[in-house]
Order: C-alpha cells, then structure tokens, then sequence
C-alpha cells in the first residue's frame, strides 16, 4: 500500500505548463519520479559523492494503466541523492542512490508503488543494458525459485539539474526503481543485533555480508584468505565479539569444506547456494561469485547464498569472460576469477563433491519444470518488452545508444539497431544458455 503523505508545498515538481502542453500526450505505462535538485548539479559529483537534498514527486495512475504528468502526486516529499556505481558512474545516464527524509532530515519510511516500506532506495539507470531489464528480469527470476531479491518497479526520471523548474529537457529516460540490499524486516529478513548481543543464542546472528572490490574493512578467512565485507551490523555499531563470532564461523565453515567429509552442510544452507550457482550460470553473470556476491546468516541458522544484486554484464550482455557465450561453465572461462582470485575457493571445493553436484542437478530440473521453463522465460520476456513498448522510444531519443557498443557489450552490439532486436537477442539467448545446462545437469 503506498503511503499518502501530506504534500509539502512542492507543487513545483510537476513540470510548468508549457511542458505540459508540449508534453500532454505523453502517456506512461509505467511510473513518473520527478526530482528537484535546487540549482545543484548532482552529476558532476560522480566520485565524491556528498548527499544533496533534494524535492521528489511519485506519481503513478489509479488505474496503474497509464500514468500521465498532469496526474496527482501520490507522494511527494524531501529526500537526499547521490551518484552511485563504480564502471556504471562513467556513463552519461547516471544511476542515484535515495534516502527519504523527513523535513528534519531523518529517515522516512515511505511504500512507493506500493513496494514493501523503506527509506533507502536505488534509481537503477540501464544504459549498456539496452534491453532495460536485465537486473529486473534476473530479481524476478530469483524471486520466482523461492529466493528473495529486490523488488522493482520501472519509471521514467525528470531531474532537474540546476536550471530551476522542471522541463522537457530533465528527461532522464526509464529507470528501474530498486529496493537497496538491507538487514530490514521487509528485506533481508535476519535478526537486528544490539552491542549487547554477546552471548549464544543471541550473537549467531543477524549478519549480512558480501564480498566485493576491496574497500579495507574485510574481514579475511584463514584458509583460502577471501576477503568478506560485513554489511550488517553496520562498522559503527559492530561489536568486536560479533566480529570475532561471525569470523570463526567462516573460519569453522572453510575447515569444514577442506576435509571433504560432507559436514561443510552444518554451516550452510546447501540449497540457497545451489540455487546461487544456477542463477549465476543462467545468466552467466560476469561479477558471478567474486564481486557484488551477497551473503546473509540468521540468528541459530546457516549461513545463506544471497541475495543476488547486479546484472548489466549478463544474459549474454558481455565481451569478457567469454560471457557472450551460450556453451560453457561460467567458472571455467580461462580468465575467471580474474577480479578476485580467492573469492571462488569455497564452490571449487563444493563442485568436488557429489552430493553437491547432485543437489545443482535436482535443484534446476526443479526450476526448469516451472518458473524457468523455456516458455515461462520467453513470456516473462515479452512481458517486460510490451510495457516498455512505448516509454523505450523516449529512453533512446535522449540516450540514442541503439546500434553503439557500450562496454561492456557483446561484439555484436553495434549490429542490433532496434529495440525489438535486442529484445530477440536477448529471447535467443537465454534459451540457448539453458539448454546448454540442461544438457549438463
């Protein structure tokens, strides 16, 4: 249910009349963001990045049919932005992050779209992805096997940059409105830790963790030396027995794993990293396993793969790690795990064993027999490329990209010209992709 919160005199954020009338048939089928950055030029804050306070406007049609700008503001209010991304913040369509904020500048919990309540949120920019839903499809498509991934809705952006009120010129194109990775009741559902949680039961868990580029406050395992950032408890309220705890249980779960005697399943949910693998293969993910790998361990429960998160280099979107490629082990392209050599240690032992390997297989002819069946994949294809049949057109006027190669694409990029021909490539594909696991599992 989405909040309707009382407006804050930000009758500025539907674009002025003229645009209106330049704009009057411009017809949505998805939802409209409209952001106020008051003269700030959040943009060409790409690597520092400081929180810049800014006005939003949410609109989305009773109806959910069709969404025009002259529609009421569901919910409109203050908020913070800024660039996010690491390769993805040199592109010109520039990805937000967003926190809702009160007009005291504390959180503010809203439910847009009717999404599950937050404050932190993610303007999700597909600029390599010409497609548009490459990380909604796959969120979908974990979501679909049982295992949680954010929740999405797609919008179309007006921002102003700095040149006061709204116009037809802070078109920013569809976006992909993304609930951001979070310890949260709604979200990653684990345990909330307090520094007094020091002592069995209370201190197995919750944890999120991930691991990912190197930023310096990893905890790193003794064995195979992998590098884990703890995302939850947070660094500033993380205790250093919570620290130590979740350290030997990795420590414990990698002993366990190089004896090969089976009971590495006392530390792990084997299914949720199973499931992992097989999503990370049918989209041959080019961070898959190393970067943007999520993990998550409830309190007196295993540790968890997931949730997924990030992928604009996948579903044959790649020109490296042989990724472009439909045949073949994603883990075993000759360059992988180039970004981080000792992120794969932990399924390189797992795919030595036969319970294992026999759990890949079970688990995928389970999800082949539904939610990724060949047509059940092609439909939700369609799907997506029907609502976004109109708003795309917008999209690539103001990012005419159709027919370019954007890293990281596949060599081929620059051959599709149309929309409807990346949507085929992309059908193609993945059909392709799954076959070739069904003829190993």
């Amino acid at each position: 249910m989405l909040y309707y919160l009382p407006l804050f005199g930000l009758g500025c954020l539907h674009p002025p009349e003229e645009v209106i009338e330049k704009h009057k048939d411009h017809t949505s089928s998805i939802g409209l963001v409209s952001i106020k950055t008051n003269g700030v030029v959040v943009d060409e804050m790409v690597w520092e990045r400081p929180w810049v306070d800014v006005e939003i406007g949410i609109t989305e049609s009773a109806t959910k049919q069709t969404t025009t700008l002259t529609d009421p503001l569901l919910w409109s209010g203050t908020g913070a932005i800024h660039v996010r991304g690491n390769s993805s913040a040199e592109y010109e369509k520039k990805q937000y992050a967003v926190e809702i904020r009160n007009e005291n500048g504390d959180d503010l919990a809203i439910s847009p779209f009717g999404l599950p309540v937050e404050a932190d949120w993610i303007l999700h920019a597909p600029y390599s992805d010409k497609t548009l839903m490459r990380n909604h499809l796959m969120f979908y498509w974990s979501r679909a096997i049982g295992r949680y991934a954010p929740r999405t809705k797609f919008v179309e952006l007006y921002m102003e940059d700095g040149n006061g009120d709204i116009d037809e010129s802070d078109y920013r194109g569809v976006y992909v409105f993304t609930e951001k990775i979070k310890r949260d009741p709604g979200r990653v559902n684990v345990e909330k830790l307090t520094v007094e949680d020091s002592e069995q039961p209370e201190i197995s868990g919750g944890y999120l963790l991930r691991r990912d580029w190197l930023e310096g406050d990893e905890i790193t395992t003794d064995l195979y030396e992998d590098a884990i950032a703890i995302e939850y408890p947070k660094e500033e309220n993380i205790t250093d027995a919570q620290r130590q705890y979740i350290e030997e249980y990795l420590n414990q779960f990698e002993d366990a794993l190089e004896r090969q005697d089976g009971t590495y399943g006392e530390y792990i949910n084997i299914d949720s990293f199973a499931d992992h693998m097989l999503l990370m293969e049918l989209s041959r993910n080019v961070d898959a396993y190393v970067l943007s790998t999520y993990m998550h361990k409830p309190r007196e429960g295993k540790l968890n793969m997931g949730p997924v998160w990030d992928f604009n280099g996948s579903l044959g979107n790649a020109d490296y790690f042989e990724c472009w490629k439909t045949a073949g082990w994603h883990y075993e392209n000759p360059e992988f795990p180039a970004d981080n050599p000792n992120g794969f240690h932990w399924y390189e032992k797992l795919l030595a064993d036969d319970t294992f390997q026999q759990k890949l297989a079970e688990r995928w002819q389970l999800h082949r027999s539904g939610p990724w069946s060949d047509n059940q994949l092609q439909t939700d294809i369609d799907t997506n490329a029907s609502l976004l049949a109109e708003v795309q057109q917008r999209n690539f006027e103001r990012w005419p990209v159709l027919g370019e190669h954007i890293w990281p694409n596949d060599f081929n990029a620059a051959e599709r010209t149309t929309y409807e021909e990346e949507i085929t490539y992309l059908k193609e594909w993945v059909i392709e992709r799954a076959h070739w696991l069904d003829s190993q599992l």
